[in-house]
């Protein structure tokens, strides 16, 4: 290959939109191009002679190495989507690939990645999919969400046997605080009852909102009366603490009914069903 054809390639390579990163048998780095100083914030002589770890949130590290070197092995290369670490400590995301590079013998000798910021894609999809998951005056999860879950629990009872149970509630006079108040003024009444819901519940359980004052909360792996009488008390102590919105003090109590899977219900539409018509019976006896 002459000279000039050699000039034009290091050109090319040193002026690629995409981010070239060159690395040694041992994962150091040997070769560092313009596209990538733009996307990870090192110059080449800060790069140059680290390791390509720096590159790699650090709790990715492990399985980026294991991942790339099996595929490396079995198909020649691998390619995959997976974070970045910025020089400032930003993490972002890259479409990556790794082809490894050969000696005469053909043994490796080093990698070449070509990788390629798709931060703003990934970030857009995050985004779309927390509208269409949760709520968007609450942010908790939203009917999708919540039945999504439900008919993972249900395809998982057969494995292991763990029951759960829903407790479907609405807030009692909830028209009259909007009359009241207005509707402006109900809707931070809604968002601090499902600020106070997600601080009242386990990590493994999940409070949605389905609809105007309607909540449901799903406990997991929890069918005993006991247990779930003593979280309706925690619920119900929860929401009628006193509540201050803006410049006005209110209690806010809540009917709340129940149903257990598989006892109540073998689907969704059957616990919320059997649980939305507990809640009127517990609405009827507060009246």
């Amino acid at each position: 290959m002459n000279s000039e054809r050699l000039l034009l390639r290091a050109k090319a390579f040193n002026y690629l939109f995409d981010a070239v990163v060159v690395t040694d048998a041992q994962g150091i780095i040997t070769d560092w191009n313009k596209g990538s100083e733009a996307l990870y914030g090192y110059s080449e002589e800060e790069a140059v002679g680290q390791p390509v770890g720096i590159l790699h949130v650090p709790d990715d590290i492990d399985h980026i190495t294991s991942e790339v070197l099996a595929a490396v092995a079995e198909f020649g290369q691998w390619t995959g989507e997976v974070r970045m670490l910025h020089k400032d400590g930003s993490i972002g995301w890259i479409e990556s690939m790794c082809i490894p590079l050969l000696d005469d013998e053909n043994q490796m000798v080093g990698a070449l990645g070509i990788n390629r910021d798709i931060t703003a894609r990934i970030n857009e999809t995050e985004r779309l999919r927390h509208l269409a998951q949760y709520d968007h005056l609450t942010q908790i999860p939203n009917r999708y969400l919540l039945l999504d879950r439900i008919s993972h629990l249900i395809d998982q009872y057969d494995r292991n046997k763990n029951a759960f149970t829903l407790l479907f509630f609405d807030l009692d006079g909830f028209k009259q605080i909007n009359d009241q108040h207005g509707h402006s003024f109900g809707d931070k009444v809604l968002k601090e009852i499902g600020g106070r819901i997600s601080h009242s519940i386990r990590k493994s359980d999940m409070a949605a909102r389905i609809g105007g004052d309607e909540f449901v909360l799903l406990l997991e792996n929890t069918f005993k009366k006991s247990d779930i009488e003593q979280v309706i008390q925690n619920l119900s102590s929860s929401l009628h603490e006193n509540m201050i919105i803006g410049s006005k003090s209110l209690n806010v109590r809540c009917s709340i009914g129940c149903a257990t899977y598989p006892t109540n219900g073998n689907n969704s539409d059957e616990l919320l069903s059997y649980a939305d018509l507990d809640m009127y019976r517990t609405k009827k006896s507060h009246k």
